[in-house]
């Protein structure tokens, strides 16, 4: 049972008002003390109001994801924005997030940022939506102005993915023999490259990263869909190479890129996939429901 649905929801209002009018340059993060104070917590509880926060975003977040679920469309972090003061992670969300990032912890600073730069781009680029949110809350919708309200159609690539995706990315993440991993390597879906780049899936260990694009029996009704994949992974390959020379990162010296498709690929594309050394598998079937 939601105990705070007032505080919550103004925490909603806030964040919101905070994306309007801003560019992906131009977001900046609140920290836990400012919201608190801006949502009325601190004038109404100054003692404890500092255990409070995290739990009233909690709850904004369960709502979210819940509505999210309805319409069958993944809505981006709003608690993301929300920062860390001072410590090791200033300027980071706190530890709190892996409710809705599990492999946040386990993540590197460098990594942790390249995550957070990710998800503010998806947070301004679903523009307008955000309209849509405060609505279904029985909220006022606001006068949104940034670089993606008119831009409707390209929303779709930041923010959206279709429930076949999810699920077969969620399959690998929990299968890592289909692409040579081991099951006790650490896993990441949606891992976020410094280029601002997300691959579906990696797995990581001390003598190799194996990083896996996904596409799924969807993409049978356009081939230029697969061909992307393919481009997709000679990036990633690259971007990995590169990576090796960062300390930053401590990418072992063996890395791989997979194509893994649930279909088959077109055979126009067979010969791009192997001038370019791209390890292919093909035909997995999600054969059960998984939850990462």
């Amino acid at each position: 049972m939601n105990k705070n649905p007032g505080y919550w929801k103004r925490a909603l209002e806030v964040l919101i008002n905070r994306v309007s009018g801003n560019t992906i340059d131009t977001l900046r993060p609140i920290t836990y003390s400012e919201l608190s104070a801006m949502i009325g917590l601190i004038e109404e509880h100054p003692d404890n109001y500092w255990r409070m926060i995290g739990n009233i975003l909690g709850d904004m977040g369960d709502e979210v994801l819940k509505l999210a679920d309805d319409w069958g469309d993944p809505i981006p972090h709003l608690q993301s924005l929300i920062v860390n003061k001072s410590g090791p992670n200033k300027g980071l969300p706190s530890k709190g997030i892996q409710y809705f990032w599990a492999d946040y912890p386990e993540l590197s600073k460098p990594e942790k940022i390249n995550r957070v730069k990710v998800e503010y781009e998806r947070i301004v680029h679903f523009g307008s939506r955000w309209n849509k949110v405060l609505i279904a809350f029985g909220l006022q919708d606001i006068n949104l102005v940034n670089e993606a309200s008119t831009q409707e159609g390209h929303l779709r690539g930041h923010g959206g993915e279709s429930p076949q995706h999810k699920a077969l990315k969620d399959y690998v993440a929990f299968h890592p023999e289909l692409v040579g991993a081991l099951s006790e390597d650490k896993v990441h879906i949606e891992y976020a490259f410094p280029s601002g780049d997300t691959v579906d899936v990696l797995f990581k260990n001390e003598v190799y990263w194996i990083a896996v694009e996904v596409k799924s029996q969807i993409s049978d009704r356009l081939v230029s869909d697969y061909e992307r994949g393919v481009y997709q992974c000679v990036k990633y390959g690259a971007i990995l190479d590169a990576m090796k020379n960062d300390h930053h990162y401590q990418v072992p010296s063996q890395t791989k890129v997979v194509l893994l498709l649930e279909s088959k690929l077109p055979k126009k594309l067979r010969s791009l996939v192997k001038n370019n050394n791209i390890p292919i598998v093909e035909d997995v079937q999600v054969t059960e429901v998984q939850s990462a």
